[in-house]
């Protein structure tokens, strides 16, 4: 476990490093680019981790995973950093839908979609919505040849 000696020298490190503005601003572009770990609760974190902000003096910023695990602290249960960030789990559930969407001989309903990633029929249409610019509707109906899949709701 790597341990800073001195908690004004950690305090300069972390609070002077560019990165560290990252995690304030909890920038999810950071994610996969550095984690941090902070030595009074014990765990690592991505950059964009929706905890409360540590104390820089208390914070070491790490350039792999592997770094921020060799500390020997566990994972943070918010932010998950040994798995996929939220906006890969999020792309890979509308994907799920969109598979079921197009595999399927009816259209599903909201409700079964929503099941099916298990999530809320409300978030997950705000989900699919802000993913792929269309609603599940639009998204099936365009599969199905009823509308236009490159017309104007598609966000590229």
């Amino acid at each position: 476990m790597t341990i800073l000696k001195s908690p004004k020298t950690a305090s300069t490190l972390a609070a002077n490093d560019p990165r560290w503005a990252q995690v304030v601003a909890r920038d999810r572009s950071a994610d996969g680019q550095f984690w941090y770990s902070v030595a009074t609760t014990g765990i690592y974190c991505r950059p964009s981790c929706p905890s409360r902000a540590a104390n820089p003096r208390n914070v070491q910023l790490h350039n792999t995973l592997e770094a921020a695990k060799a500390t020997g602290f566990r994972p943070c249960k918010r932010c998950n950093p040994d798995g996929l960030s939220v906006d890969a789990e999020n792309a890979a559930l509308v994907a799920k839908a969109c598979r079921l969407i197009e595999n399927s001989e009816e259209e599903p309903g909201l409700t079964d979609l929503a099941s099916a990633v298990e999530r809320s029929p409300s978030h997950f249409h705000r989900l699919f919505k802000a993913t792929t610019g269309l609603t599940p509707k639009d998204y099936a109906n365009a599969h199905r040849g009823n509308t236009n899949p490159g017309g104007s709701h598609d966000k590229q």
